[in-house]
């Protein structure tokens, strides 16, 4: 019996020795904002002692932190909000360039304030788990700087200095109305429009040639895919492109969008996507309407102007 009791304590010690410790995940703490330092000049935002829930309100991160007297930069968020479920909103400075998979996941919060529109479409989402299983009551908005005071993206402004969408650039941002992407963006990331459910109208420039899977999948759910006619539609698609961008598989768009959405391309491209194999699956596709007939200076009216211009291009050789 004693040589059974000291097997079992012998075995109880081990287990205790063996049993993961519970340490921080972080190294520093700043203004209630907790710190990894990933090299000499730069930290990640993670999660407190908790490991889950540790961030409460609003939280506004900065764009640099000092400790120890080195001035480092946040350039990261990593586990920080994971399951955080009393957040009202988060402000993100122009300063990150990455998003880890469990940043935001199984999070609640009003509000997704971004300082600066323009440095979001660089940010690396690592996984589209970084807003993952957020709660779908709650409605994720993005306010950029050099806009008016908490007004939302209804209108989506892409930067000039933007050539190509990330993958899940604007995951489930569910205030954008309507997106124009300009000519010198040539591709649209995985996911970059999943979830947007208020998305109406949406034109995409000639240069696009190459779109992700569920780019422009409105549906909250990717199992809803084949059974929700129902559910919300982009309700103008022009594509000014004369060859279809490649689009990988049936769901870049959702079913009801293809189903009860319009999709305008050039005439001259008419055929070609109404052959292709994904963007054929839109019922509705015409040519975009082109200007009315006299409407010389395409200012969209027939007046004297048009007499006016007629004739200056006639007298121009034109």
């Amino acid at each position: 019996m004693k040589q059974y009791l000291s097997v079992l304590m012998w075995i109880m010690a081990l287990a205790a020795v063996l049993q993961p410790m519970r340490v921080a995940a972080y190294d520093f703490e700043q203004d209630g904002i907790f710190y990894s330092i990933k090299d000499s000049c730069r930290v990640a935002v993670v999660a407190g002692d908790g490991f889950e829930g540790t961030y409460r309100g609003a939280v506004v991160i900065p764009d640099s932190v000092a400790h120890d007297g080195v001035c480092y930069r946040v350039t990261s968020i990593e586990d920080a909000f994971f399951k955080c479920t009393q957040l009202s909103s988060v402000t993100i400075p122009p300063t990150i360039t990455d998003l880890y998979w469990d940043a935001f996941l199984d999070a609640m919060l009003d509000r997704i304030i971004v300082r600066d529109l323009e440095a979001w479409y660089g940010i690396n989402f690592v996984e589209d788990g970084c807003f993952a299983r957020m709660d779908f009551e709650h409605e994720v908005d993005v306010y950029g700087c050099g806009m008016e005071a908490d007004q939302d993206v209804e209108n989506l402004v892409i930067p000039s200095s933007v050539t190509s969408i990330h993958d899940f650039t604007f995951y489930k941002i569910s205030s954008i109305k309507r997106v124009v992407i300009p000519d010198q963006v040539t591709s649209v990331g995985e996911g970059a429009f999943f979830g947007c459910r208020h998305l109406e109208s949406l034109t995409i420039g000639p240069n696009v040639s190459a779109i992700g899977s569920y780019a422009f999948d409105l549906d909250d759910f990717l199992a809803y895919w084949n059974f929700y006619d129902d559910g919300p539609v982009i309700n103008e698609v022009t594509c000014m492109a004369v060859v279809p961008p490649v689009l990988p598989c049936k769901e870049c768009f959702n079913q009801a969008t293809y189903k009860r959405g319009t999709l305008y391309v050039p005439a001259q491209a008419l055929k070609a996507y109404c052959l292709d194999e994904n963007w054929g699956r839109f019922e509705n596709i015409l040519p975009i309407p082109g200007p009315e007939p006299g409407d010389v200076d395409g200012n969209g009216v027939v007046n004297i102007s048009d007499v006016t211009t007629l004739v200056n291009r006639l007298l121009n050789g034109q």
